[in-house]
């Protein structure tokens, strides 16, 4: 039956190796959209509970004219995930991150050993710790590395989450229901706000009160609606996860062509600044600021991955 395609919604499938008809398997699994995953019982049955307990009754071989079929109430997606999870083979492609988050509310069902699940969730979060940004969806992979103690992957994920929407209820659901924990949500919430005291850090080193011109110092008014405006572009440019200053100015967007300011900008205010001086107080403003999340999971993934 090798070629068979299930289309589920924008989804493709064709069994691929080792689980088409070319495999040397004794039996089948059969997706609930109804592909054929041809196994072998020898190959599975130790790698979980579950299958020990499907198995067991079964003789130790099968007939290879009518192999024994077995039905799962899983579209081929997650029944070819939970088989790549546990089958010992290389595969070419791994798991995508929603598989591996339908095979965490799966482990129980399927009693997926925890050294399994280990190593599917330290594929996923190395895929993505180690280019130069997440590949899949930072939320998930974040909550992912939560649920399981990854400490370092998820300081270094909470950089990249700066721009999302931490007030959208369907985003605090995903990140405390996939990391099992309302501290991940905390975790980031409170870098949100460590980030907004830290802006007057950022203030600080532009020295607004030596450079503002006489007419925008004048009044308190006007000094801190300008302050404002200044806070406003730093909090935009800070979101980046690797912010770099080259020039103070450029770098808030208080300087250059009029149409391109982010802040209407006066042209006396700083006219006798020393350019490079601020630049190097920003830049070691910058350097301080918060980035990632100080609050950590309880548990450690390198204390639990030495357990087994």
């Amino acid at each position: 039956m090798g070629g068979v395609v299930s289309v589920l919604g924008n989804f493709q499938l064709a069994v691929p190796p080792p689980f088409d008809e070319s495999s040397p398997g004794d039996c089948y699994l059969v997706s609930s959209d109804g592909l054929r995953f041809k196994v072998s019982r020898h190959s599975l049955i130790h790698t979980s509970r579950y299958f020990e307990e499907l198995f067991r009754r079964l003789p130790p071989s099968a007939s290879q004219i009518e192999l024994p079929t077995f039905y799962f109430d899983e579209p081929a997606r997650i029944l070819h995930a939970l088989l790549i999870v546990l089958y010992p083979v290389h595969t070419e492609e791994f798991i995508d991150v929603q598989q591996l988050l339908e095979l965490i509310n799966r482990q129980e069902k399927y009693a997926i050993p925890e050294t399994s699940m280990m190593y599917a969730v330290s594929i996923i979060v190395g895929r993505n710790f180690n280019g130069p940004a997440p590949v899949d969806d930072v939320v998930d992979v974040y909550a992912i590395g939560w649920s399981r103690g990854w400490r370092k992957a998820v300081k270094h994920f909470s950089r990249f989450m700066h721009r999302v929407d931490l007030g959208e209820q369907s985003i605090v659901d995903r990140i405390i229901g996939n990391s099992g924990s309302s501290k991940s949500y905390i975790a980031l919430t409170e870098l949100r706000h460590q980030r907004e005291t830290a802006l007057d850090g950022i203030i600080e080193a532009l020295e607004p009160r030596k450079h503002f011109c006489p007419s925008h110092s004048s009044s308190d008014t006007m000094f801190f609606a300008f302050i404002s405006m200044i806070k406003t572009a730093a909090r935009n440019a800070l979101l980046a996860p690797h912010p770099a200053c080259e020039d103070a100015f450029e770098f808030l967007g208080l300087q250059g062509t009029d149409e391109n300011r982010t802040v209407m900008w006066c042209s006396a205010c700083y006219s006798k600044a020393h350019k490079v001086k601020l630049t190097n107080q920003l830049r070691a403003a910058i350097e301080r600021y918060p980035q990632t999340i100080s609050i950590m999971p309880e548990t450690d993934a390198w204390a639990q991955l030495r357990k087994y």
